[in-house]
């Protein structure tokens, strides 16, 4: 593969983050340029397995397409990567920071769940869900800035959590089962409630206690010095924009249904702009 190729397939990784996880694409242009590329590649390769639920049929064919990302990581330690867009850029990344690979295996392990369509158990499984997912992927993001990996985790999880909150009117009604079963049990409601009369429901009151145990995590990590270091000023931008987004759920009573809970603020990259520049000052 020459320079040029994998120039291409570069652009591309960061086009994936760019349409699909906006959010940490934006956080991601802040960081120093020789750690970009390697954040394009890992949001990139998180976002192909996450999908995975929802571009298959049936679970066995979401099995195999897992199983072809954990063979594909296996190429790259081998030195053989696949031929493709995402995959040749992640080997780049790689050859830096191996670990990230064991990073992606985790995610692949942990999403084999979204394929049986059935929700946590608890609160308790539904957070270390998160982070095996949300926490994975932004460990996996530590590892290119060189940043703190436990502080990562906490980060993570937190994103994770209040950002499943976030999006839960979309999950539900593209048929996910995302909200733990004790909580479904303990509020006497049903998913199929939910879908059917979701006016007669009280969703606040279903997604209180997960906003919760965000905020504790995003809590741990703002008292964390280890968010104040430079190499983790990405990652301080995440953490703000999260308590940017918990903030905003305090506000609508934790009520996921409020169109200023899902809206990216039109000036989020100048928001952005502003606090990296404070944070290089201080």
């Amino acid at each position: 593969m020459t320079e040029t190729d994998l120039a291409v397939h570069t652009v591309a990784c960061a086009q994936i983050v760019q349409r699909h996880d906006r959010e940490r694409y934006l956080v991601s242009l802040f960081a120093p340029p020789d750690a970009r590329d390697g954040l394009f590649a890992v949001l990139a390769a998180n976002h192909e397995i996450a999908k995975t639920a929802e571009v298959v049929s049936e679970p066995m064919i979401g099995q195999i397409r897992l199983q072809w990302w954990c063979e594909a990581f296996d190429g790259i330690e081998a030195g053989t990567p696949r031929q493709h867009e995402v995959v040749l850029p992640l080997a780049a990344a790689a050859a830096r920071h191996p670990d990230v690979l064991d990073d992606l295996r985790r995610i692949v392990d942990a999403r084999d769940a979204d394929l049986s369509g059935e929700p946590a158990a608890d609160l308790d499984a539904l957070e270390h869900y998160a982070v095996a997912t949300g926490g994975g992927i932004t460990v996996a993001m530590a590892r290119v800035l060189g940043a703190d990996t436990a502080m990562a985790r906490d980060l993570g999880t937190a994103w994770a959590l209040i950002g499943l909150v976030r999006a839960l009117p979309g999950l539900l009604a593209g048929g996910r089962a995302p909200l733990p079963a004790s909580l479904l049990e303990e509020n006497g409601v049903t998913l199929s409630r939910i879908r059917d009369l979701p006016g007669s429901v009280d969703l606040a009151a279903l997604c209180r206690p997960i906003v919760a145990r965000g905020r504790e995590r995003l809590s741990a990590v703002r008292a964390n010095p280890a968010l104040r270091h430079r190499s983790a000023r990405v990652l301080r931008l995440m953490a703000a924009r999260a308590q940017d987004l918990s903030i905003t759920l305090q506000r609508a009573g934790d009520d996921p249904r409020s169109s200023s809970v899902a809206d990216i603020p039109a000036g989020l990259a100048w928001r952005h702009a502003l606090r990296a520049a404070w944070y290089r000052l201080g």
